[in-house]
């Protein structure tokens, strides 16, 4: 298990470019500035409380002074967006990972192609900073409303051309025709809802990996007591012990009930944060975040399972 660094932050400043997004300025506390970060990266934030959850970075990289994010809303998710909605002040002292890498931009793509949904919208503005400068871009903003989208108006100044589609007004966007028209020379980035995501990945499952590049923090949902799969045996190497799974309990919860450590954030298999070595045995990946290389060495024990017993580094 890695170990994630984190540092102590304070809440500066807020703002609501959304009736229901609050955006969030964070500054060091034991140090002039934050470390620096790279167009596309984010962060782990960390409640004082012990709640964990990933966001994009939205600020400048050349001002280092202070740490932006913007955290949506959810009443039916998790508890982390409504946590650091209505439960952190101005004032309050948090934890910040070191920046970990998201989606990058393709520095040979002669053209860009952005697609956000909802909050995805933080990662598609954390790209566009890393773009070259004059490169061809275009965004393609999914929203319910137009008059509840955030930050239409950076967009709109960012130079790249903005496409919104405002579903409420019958604009939904037609992934399969969109897919089908993209430019030969295009590289597609995309983040947004699991429904958005899917279809983009099926419209570009015969694309070359290198063109098409997503990032999610929405992750997989199950509604609680509900069968996940299979009961299985996991043997932790490290820890010399095995622990059973029953069906309607993740890897992580099992671990984390026996009390074995594991780094976690999202537990919904996009963030990466859960992963564990695969020692032996077969996996059924579940996951929105590891490519096929990934999952031959590790697991994210929030969402994927074994098939019959394995063995982990744990």
């Amino acid at each position: 298990m890695s170990v994630r660094l984190l540092m102590a932050a304070r809440l500066k400043a807020e703002s609501w470019p959304a009736s229901d997004v609050r955006e969030l300025t964070f500054e060091p506390v034991h140090r002039t500035e934050f470390p620096p970060f790279i167009p596309g990266d984010h962060v782990q934030l960390q409640h004082q409380n012990g709640t964990t959850r990933d966001y994009s970075l939205i600020g400048s990289t050349n001002d280092l002074s202070t740490y932006r994010i913007a955290v949506r809303r959810e009443s039916d998710g998790r508890g982390g967006s409504v946590l650091f909605q209505d439960e952190l002040a101005l004032g309050d002292l948090v934890f910040v990972s070191y920046p970990k890498e998201g989606m990058r931009i393709d520095s040979a793509a002669a053209h860009h192609v952005f697609v956000a949904g909802g909050i995805g919208v933080t990662a598609v503005l954390g790209l566009l900073g890393g773009l070259p400068r004059g490169a061809a871009s275009e965004v393609h903003y999914c929203v319910r409303n137009r008059v509840d989208a955030a930050y239409q108006d950076v967009l709109g100044h960012s130079g790249a051309k903005l496409v919104l589609h405002e579903s409420s007004a019958g604009g939904r966007l037609d992934v399969l025709t969109f897919v089908k028209d993209l430019p030969r020379e295009a590289t597609l980035y995309y983040c947004g809802p699991p429904s958005l995501m899917a279809a983009i990945a099926d419209a570009t499952s015969d694309f070359d990996p290198a063109r098409v590049r997503c990032e999610s923090f929405t992750g997989v949902t199950t509604e609680p007591g509900e069968k996940l799969g299979d009961v299985f045996d996991a043997w932790l190497v490290l820890s010399k012990r095995v622990i059973r799974v029953p069906e309607d309990e993740s890897l992580l919860q099992a671990v984390l009930r026996e009390n074995v450590p594991v780094d976690y954030s999202c537990e919904g298999g996009a963030c990466g944060s859960c992963v564990l070595e695969v020692v032996d045995g077969e996996i059924d990946h579940r996951d929105l975040c590891l490519s096929e290389d990934e999952r031959k060495e590790v697991m994210t024990s929030c969402v994927s399972r074994g098939r019959g017993p394995i063995s982990l580094r744990a």
